[in-house]
């Protein structure tokens, strides 16, 4: 295994230094340069994640809005859904970074697959009345266990384990009108 992270990390890196010099051409369109700046990204946390050291989860402190408005705008560039950040506040979160994106990540992936071509899915964030704030992920598909045959099971397993190390829970809830509702809820000592 650790030689295929090592391999993985090398090819990572070249794709992140070509995407580096693509930066630098002058005649790349805006909306190019954009998708370019979320491929970065993407390829950064892909790095972090084979960096042997992400299994040792710190607290990091950053906006989780950023880090959300992120994911959002890759997940609607790259699925046949529709992906929202519903509009509100920003929270500073104190957590692992690396691993929440992991979360969000998963959470997203599902959701875009259900609510399929046309769909819509909706990213907020919500404060909890004890102080704790939690991430909201709906979709507008067909219901959990009702949607798409895919890798849901491995990637619900994935936030599971992954919640506990950071504190969190995980809720899977029918959405209020149609669809499913993931939640991850941190209790106060998570946000800053």
């Amino acid at each position: 295994m650790r030689s295929l992270l090592h391999d993985l990390g090398h090819g990572l890196a070249t794709l992140s230094y070509l995407a580096d010099g693509l930066r630098a051409d002058p005649s790349l369109p805006g909306n190019a340069a954009h998708r370019l700046q979320l491929m970065e990204l993407e390829l950064d946390r892909l790095l972090e994640l084979v960096d042997l050291r992400v299994d040792q989860p710190g607290a990091d402190v950053f906006a989780l809005r950023e880090l959300l408005t992120q994911l959002v705008a890759v997940k609607s560039l790259s699925g046949p859904a529709e992906v929202r950040l519903r509009p509100g506040g920003d929270v500073t979160m104190c957590t692992d970074q690396t691993l929440l994106w992991r979360m969000v990540s998963n959470l997203l992936d599902n959701a875009v697959r259900a609510a399929g071509r046309g769909g819509r899915v909706a990213v907020a964030v919500r404060r909890g009345e004890s102080g704790g704030v939690g991430i909201e992920i709906t979709d507008d598909g067909p219901g959990f266990g009702n949607g798409p045959r895919g890798s849901s099971s491995l990637g619900l397993g994935i936030v599971m384990a992954l919640s506990q190390r950071c504190g969190a829970e995980l809720r899977i809830d029918p959405a209020p009108v149609r669809g499913t509702r993931a939640r991850l809820l941190f209790p106060p000592g998570c946000v800053g």
